[in-house]
């Protein structure tokens, strides 16, 4: 069964808190992340943006610019 979309019962764009995401991030290797830290992982135009699972489960949604577009 595929999403449908008019049975999603949103209450308006402030629903959810929006994760502004910097243009620029910390290097995963100085965060000391656990090895097993699940991790979204993006690429636009040869960059790559990489985001907790947690921090998605919290605000369900991100907001930026990747490789000069928004998301």
């Amino acid at each position: 069964m595929g999403f449908d979309a008019g049975r999603a019962r949103l209450r308006g764009p402030g629903m959810f808190l929006r994760f502004n995401v910097p243009d620029e991030g910390d290097l995963l290797a100085d965060l000391r992340l656990d090895a097993d830290t699940p991790l979204l992982v993006v690429e636009r135009g040869g960059k790559r943006r990489a985001l907790s699972v947690r921090q998605i489960a919290y605000h369900h949604l991100a907001q930026g610019q990747l490789a000069g577009e928004p998301y």
